[in-house]
């Protein structure tokens, strides 16, 4: 018994202790994941990071999950909610970058632990693209009412806002009819067009609204931006009327008319009498369709003498008179067509009262045609003043086919080598500047349309000239006695409403004609 006793008091200095075991202990490697410069569009990456459990108990970690939830970054982490990783073990855990545009992303992936000291951990991201950025500038633009015809622009700016070069490959318009919303490049190289970083072009959009009413284009413009390769740009606009007008006229009765054709006969008025002659039956037409009562004839420059007095009854009164204006050019080279008129307006056996010509109650009319100045030996006051005593006031109108006043004109040769200078027509310009009437160019190209013109200052029953220049077509209206009329066209080189030569209104009937103009004539 003592010996037992003495052997436990002799191993009293002895300790009996206990393993101490770690816990679960966690490490992650890296903390911190770049992924460097991606190509948006045409690149991804994809890297990792590792969770370590060195300690000696499981570890318990959540599902990683984005705390920004940036959709550049997406980490594979399984459909566990938990993930208990034994000890010394590790799991790895992999993570996407696929840039979009131009950018610079950052992120953080966040879960939590067992691990007492370290309960909640994060691995931040990064990542860069690198991308053409295609900015339209602007996106959307009204124009508001315009107009018609007024001019409103705009442009479009394409920017590369990114940082290496865009290219735009198209630029293509959508636009409602008619067009009125014009896509204009000016001086712009063709597609495609390269803007380095920082670059931009523009071009415009004009609006010219040509009608009433609403207009809308689409402009499509297509790039390698790889976020927005399409962009539209809207545009709108309304047309308005600026202001509308209207007009009455009394259709006045069946016009009486004496007309006296005072015609050059000298030797460089071939070309001019060839003229007249091709292009007479311009001429005679407004007359048929006016339904005027005529009489005409033809003088010379250095003959007074009447030969025929041609009338609507004559069966061929278009052949008529282009046989008489065929006057030849063997006549005198000193032109006198004002003295002329006079002695033949003087002379009965002529053009004069009581003759086969001259009716007191017919409006007179005398069209002089030449290419040189008048050389009549008497003075123009004295021609004014004869003219003017013919006549009660507003019953006599002369018109004159002669070179340009003051300057001259110039016409081709007739052999092709060069062009001739005509003189301006003085004396008879002067003539019909006094009764406040028109001239007409002698080297004009169109003779037909000249003559036509002329006709329809002389016999103008069947056509009403506008007040107002430049209208807008569509919006014209035509009334007879308030009755809505078709039986017209709208001529544009006269500005003047034209009744068809079968429909002209009767003398007494009452003409109203409503337009509007356009906003913005020049």
């Amino acid at each position: 018994m003592l010996f037992l006793l003495s052997l436990l008091v002799g191993c009293s200095d002895i300790s009996l202790g206990k393993i101490e075991l770690r816990e679960s202990e966690i490490l992650v490697h890296p903390t911190h994941i770049d992924f460097g410069n991606l190509l948006s569009g045409h690149e991804s990456d994809q890297k990792s990071f590792t969770v370590i459990n060195t300690g000696d108990d499981d570890l318990v970690i959540t599902s990683p999950f984005l705390l920004s939830g940036q959709e550049n970054f997406a980490v594979s982490a399984g459909e566990q909610e938990d993930i208990t990783i034994s000890a010394g073990e590790l799991v790895e855990f992999y993570i996407s970058y696929t840039p979009e545009t131009f950018e610079h992303n950052l992120d953080s992936i966040q879960f939590l632990s067992t691990d007492e000291d370290e309960p909640e951990l994060q691995v931040t991201l990064e990542g860069h693209g690198d991308a053409p950025v295609m900015t339209v500038d602007p996106i959307e633009f009204d124009y508001g009412d315009i107009s018609i015809g007024c001019d409103n622009e705009e442009r479009i700016t394409i920017t590369n806002t990114g940082n290496i070069p865009l290219v735009v490959g198209s630029v293509v318009q959508m636009v409602t009819q008619p067009i009125d919303i014009l896509l204009e490049f000016g001086s712009l190289p063709e597609l495609p067009w390269t803007l380095d970083p920082g670059i931009s072009v523009d071009f415009l959009v004009s609006y010219i609204p040509s009608d009433v009413g609403q207009d809308d284009s689409r402009i499509t413009i297509i790039g390698n931006d790889p976020y927005g390769p399409v962009v539209e740009s809207i545009q709108t606009g309304t047309g308005d009327v600026e202001q509308y007008y209207s007009e009455t006229h009394i259709q006045q009765e069946i016009q009486i008319l004496d007309i006296l054709w005072v015609i050059d006969d000298s030797g460089s008025m071939n070309r001019i009498q060839a003229s007249l002659v091709s292009n007479m039956q311009m001429f005679m037409s407004v007359f048929a369709s006016s339904q005027a009562d005529y009489r005409m004839s033809v003088i010379t420059t250095s003959d007074p003498a009447i030969y025929q007095v041609i009338t609507p009854s004559h069966p061929n009164a278009t052949g008529a008179m282009q046989q008489s204006v065929a006057v030849g050019i063997y006549g005198s080279g000193t032109e006198r067509g004002l003295e002329m008129a006079y002695q033949a307006l003087s002379d009965a056996t002529s053009a004069g009262l009581g003759g086969a010509f001259f009716r007191e109650h017919a409006d007179l009319v005398i069209i002089f045609v030449s290419d040189e100045p008048d050389h009549s030996s008497q003075s123009i006051s004295v021609y004014n003043n004869f003219f003017a005593n013919l006549k009660p006031p507003g019953m006599f109108t002369p018109y004159a086919v002669i070179g340009d006043v003051p300057g001259g004109c110039q016409v081709q040769h007739p052999n092709g080598t060069g062009v001739i200078q005509l003189h301006p027509g003085e004396g008879y310009w002067d003539v019909v500047d006094y009764f406040s009437s028109s001239w007409f160019s002698i080297c004009a190209s169109d003779w037909g349309s000249q003559l036509q013109s002329l006709a329809s200052n002389i016999a103008g029953r069947w056509l009403y000239e506008l007040e107002e220049q430049d209208p807008i077509e569509t919006s014209i209206e035509v009334t007879v006695n308030g009755q809505v009329s078709y039986d017209w066209i709208y001529n544009r080189n006269s500005n003047s409403i034209e009744f068809n030569s079968g429909n002209i209104p009767e003398p007494g009937d009452t003409i109203d004609i409503n337009y509007a103009v356009w906003g913005c004539y020049e």
